[in-house]
């Protein structure tokens, strides 16, 4: 009995250890499609001070970012269906024609795409100028630094499509074209000449000497004497005296601070949380009743968001459709990474940080606290 533990206890290891092998081999597989997916969809342009670049995001991007991504994150099944909707609707997969426009601008003269219902079109393969249907207003109007957000076209089914912008360069249109899109995947071959063989490269025959002229009637400069030559200290350690100066380097843009939500996670191994609220105290704190909230945001417990709102709230929308408004889009999964609160009187401004494949923007809801029976409510 013994010896037949000891082989199962080795036949697992080697499963365990061939089957994470074999995980690492589908996450860089799926990683490097991701990678070849946007380098075909990527262009980059120079504009009048500042510089521009479109990434487009087509539906062959979902399978392959939430595989990488649920590999990475070790996700369970749910989890996985969860992320694969949120990207989706994020990205209006299916239903729009996604891009994502960033625009840096480094002169004293700030960039102008205003208005961007008008300078910014898709001109697909026929010449024929389609308007966007919606754009971040973050785009619509002067730029300096970056300035990021998605611009929404209507759904292309071909493919050969190219953007055009105006407002990067005075008095012209700037096209961003995808030219790599129909490439076969893999990346993008570099072909470089190889170097001549040794017989064939040309060496001068004799030594060449440049000499600088100098200037005319210069008195001549006493020679110096000869100094022995001494190799250079070898200590790293510079001298007292010295004075370093740091390597320029261009500002970071500020980031948030976020506050890591006191959420439970499965994957810890801690059995599944209870109900986060039973009975709203009259002791509760607008404070309080928004931690609550947001873990039970955080975790999906849609009946304890919904206990914790107005009884106006309550009256005005049904338990069923909150859940459906609670659990749509990326606030969620973001809010599970962290958030940051922002108090003006009982109102709470919750930011938090989505990330949509390498892209990482701010999200901001706004909630509002009202007193019922000696309790504070969220007003929906």
């Amino acid at each position: 009995m013994k010896y037949l533990e000891k082989l199962r206890r080795v036949l697992f290891s080697v499963l365990a250890a061939w089957l994470a092998a074999l995980a690492a081999v589908s996450f860089a597989a799926d990683r490097d499609d991701v990678f070849d997916i946007l380098d075909s969809w990527t262009c980059v342009r120079w504009g009048e001070d500042n510089i521009a670049w479109i990434v487009h995001y087509p539906e062959e991007l979902v399978e392959p970012w939430v595989r990488s991504e649920a590999a990475r994150q070790n996700m369970r099944p749910e989890q996985i269906d969860e992320l694969r909707k949120s990207f989706s609707d994020e990205l209006r997969i299916g239903s729009a024609t996604a891009i994502l426009l960033s625009v840096y601008g480094y002169g004293a003269e700030q960039t102008n795409l205003a208005p961007m219902a008008k300078n910014i079109v898709l001109i697909d393969s026929s010449g024929k100028r389609i308007a966007p249907i919606v754009f971040e207003k973050k785009l619509d109007g002067p730029i300096s630094g970056l300035a990021q957000g998605f611009v929404f076209f209507p759904l292309q089914s071909d493919k050969n499509f190219r953007i055009s912008v105006k407002g990067l360069v005075p008095d012209r249109e700037t096209n961003f074209t995808f030219t790599n899109a129909a490439a076969p995947r893999g990346g993008i071959e570099t072909v470089s000449s190889p170097s001549a063989p040794a017989s064939d490269r040309q060496f001068p025959d004799a030594e060449v000497v440049v000499k600088i002229p100098t200037r005319k009637n210069a008195p001549d400069k006493p020679a110096r004497p000869d100094r022995p030559q001494t190799e250079p200290p070898k200590s790293p350690e510079l001298e007292a005296d010295t004075e370093v100066f740091a390597p320029s380097e261009p500002a970071a843009l500020p980031e948030p601070e976020i506050q890591p939500p006191e959420v439970t996670s499965p994957e810890s191994g801690s059995p599944e949380p209870e109900k986060l609220i039973e009975v709203v105290t009259a002791q509760r704190t607008p404070k309080g009743t928004l931690d609550d909230y947001l873990k039970a945001w955080a975790a999906g417990d849609t009946d304890t968001m919904y206990s914790l709102l107005s009884f106006e709230s309550q009256g005005r929308i049904s338990k069923e459709l909150f859940a459906r408004e609670v659990m749509s889009g990326g606030f969620r999964n973001a809010l599970r990474s962290g958030y940051r609160v922002n108090w003006t009187g009982n109102t709470a401004k919750v930011t938090v940080a989505k990330r949509v494949l390498f892209v990482r923007t701010l999200e901001t809801k706004q909630l509002n606290f009202v007193a019922e029976n000696d309790a504070w409510r969220v007003a929906w």
